[in-house]
């Protein structure tokens, strides 16, 4: 039988009730929600977090009450409240006071959130069951699970022995017709991303509201496209998602900086009425804000271990998740300054 989590229990009971509130007006109870988090939070990232949150909802106005309106409106409530609190204090509070724990007895750094490419033509049932068993141990609550024809009867497997991970999978508009919608609907630790610039977009979006699923879009850039993201953001408006994840695709590192402070004005200023992130500098700077040293890691569909600096020579297929995060994320020596 599964320990209960005590702090989760009143966290789950604090969400419960700020939801009820809602009912009757949304947008004090969220704010009320966030100062109440606010005042009980220890961690560095949930009070970096939190305080953020907190910015962005004193103007009335803001695009990000459109948001929550839209969240109350069209998705299972308690998917929101599950997936919410799977990221919020799982993985930013409990996973990170872990991943702490390791990286001081250990000497080697762990990533906040692993993405994986998965499935028939990526890593098969075996090594991600692996990955994310061996990731959980080690405080890692957020897997981002690239679609290589994953198979859904792995993907619920998943999703039903690791209820307290947020798993985000990023699939496309073509696949739409291989899930079965209605039985992962069951499943609140679920987020589907769908390829915004893929064929059939706006079909599975209007699916996922079918069945009350939030979901989020993303969309890549490169060197050429960068200039243009602005534009396609805003046309991406009525397809409705709750969040846009930006990721680079063969960008140099000067256009990964430069989209990621536009990201970061954006967020600032209240541009969208959706979630904005470029994917992997945001991953990086939670890392950095819950450890520290700021690292990713990818696992590529041969199993090869990819970091930011490239490829390395690591492989899931014949090491384990510590070997290789021993072998490719080592610590940092701190310099003592006199």
């Amino acid at each position: 039988m599964r320990k209960r989590d005590l702090t989760r229990l009143l966290i789950e009971n604090t969400v419960d009730r700020a939801l009820r509130d809602m009912e009757r007006d949304a947008h004090r109870s969220l704010r009320n929600l966030v100062d109440l988090a606010l005042t009980f939070s220890k961690g560095t990232f949930e009070r970096h977090f939190l305080t953020l949150c907190r910015s962005m909802l004193e103007n009335e106005t803001s695009p990000y009450y459109q948001l929550l309106d839209r969240a109350l409106r069209t998705c299972d409530r308690q998917t929101l409240k599950t997936f919410g609190i799977n990221v919020g204090y799982e993985a930013c509070s409990k996973g990170a006071r872990r991943i702490r724990e390791i990286e001081a007895a250990q000497g080697f750094n762990v990533p906040w959130a692993l993405t994986i490419q998965a499935g028939s033509q990526g890593l098969s049932r075996l090594y991600l069951q692996r990955l994310v068993t061996e990731g959980t141990e080690l405080g890692i609550r957020v897997f981002l699970l690239q679609d290589f024809q994953l198979e859904q009867d792995v993907l619920e497997q998943l999703l039903r022995e690791h209820p307290t991970c947020a798993f985000v999978v990023f699939t496309t508009g073509a696949r739409g017709a291989d899930w079965n919608l209605a039985n992962l609907a069951r499943f609140p630790n679920l987020l589907l991303s769908v390829d915004a610039h893929g064929p059939l977009v706006l079909e599975l979006c209007r699916a996922l509201e079918e069945e009350r699923m939030p979901y989020a879009l993303h969309l890549d850039y490169s060197d050429e496209t960068a200039a243009t993201l602005p534009a396609q953001l805003e046309e991406l408006q009525p397809l409705g998602s709750l969040l846009v994840l930006l990721y680079a695709q063969g960008a140099s590192p000067e256009t990964q900086q430069a989209v990621f402070q536009q990201v970061q004005n954006a967020r600032t200023a209240h541009s969208y009425p959706f979630g904005l992130m470029e994917l992997t500098q945001d991953l990086l700077a939670i890392d950095q804000v819950v450890s520290d040293d700021p690292c990713s890691l990818t696992f590529l569909a041969d199993g090869q271990a990819v970091t930011p600096e490239g490829p390395t020579a690591a492989n899931i297929r014949s090491e384990s998740l510590t070997q290789v995060l021993r072998k490719t994320l080592p610590k940092c020596p701190r310099t003592i300054e006199t």
